[in-house]
């Protein structure tokens, strides 16, 4: 027996938002232009078929949204975005209790954000060096690798400047740079984020003479 789409009710809350709701007591968020595009109406008999549609216009209108939300936070590529996306889509399939392989809807997402300029390797790459400016030139150079982006101009910034700015942190400042062992240990500290031992040395040793 198909189902019956008993109301279509607009969102208090969201623009362009209308809820199905249907007799089983189910309720689904859906683009008030896909009610449009896919006819529906009230107390409409809702088959196998239509369910299936509705169900993927239902998530690409979810996932859609939410991949909007996502590039407003903070400048994505796809590498970055697709498995947000993915997870989601998980969550609402989880949510709805919906059945079915829904993965290609990943892709198409994509490909649309990429059409609208969307997805910008320029403005990522602009946002991982604001987020890691104080980061040394290896870390930067494997971390725009890892991305498969092309390392960045400012890869030639001063590591011996960045390392003495981080020398100024109360945490430093209160070390006894006397004791061998606790130098060695800001050493090897400092060797972890990436920096070059030449320039740890160089900005310890800078350091030393101003205290």
């Amino acid at each position: 027996m198909p189902l019956k789409l008993q109301r279509l009710l607009p969102s208090r809350r969201t623009k362009n938002r209308i809820w199905l709701i249907f007799d089983d007591s189910s309720k689904l968020p859906f683009y008030i232009d896909d009610v449009v595009t896919l006819g529906l109406k009230t107390n409409q008999d809702v088959g196998d078929d239509l369910y299936e549609r509705i169900k993927t216009r239902c998530l690409y209108y979810l996932l859609y949204n939410y991949s909007l939300n996502q590039v407003a936070l903070s400048p994505k590529i796809s590498q970055i975005l697709s498995p947000k996306i993915k997870s989601k889509l998980y969550f609402y399939l989880k949510k709805y209790k919906f059945e079915g392989e829904y993965l290609y809807l990943v892709e198409e997402i994509l490909n649309k954000l990429s059409s609208l300029n969307l997805l910008d390797d320029k403005a990522f790459a602009e946002h991982l060096l604001r987020k890691n400016k104080k980061r040394s030139r290896q870390y930067l150079s494997r971390l725009f690798s890892f991305y498969h982006l092309p390392p960045p101009n400012t890869l030639s910034s001063n590591d011996v400047q960045n390392i003495k700015e981080i020398l100024q942190k109360k945490k430093y400042i209160s070390i006894n740079w006397a004791e061998n062992s606790a130098k060695n240990k800001i050493i090897a500290s400092l060797a972890r984020k990436g920096f070059a031992y030449n320039d740890i040395k160089t900005a310890i040793d800078e350091s030393e003479k101003n205290r």
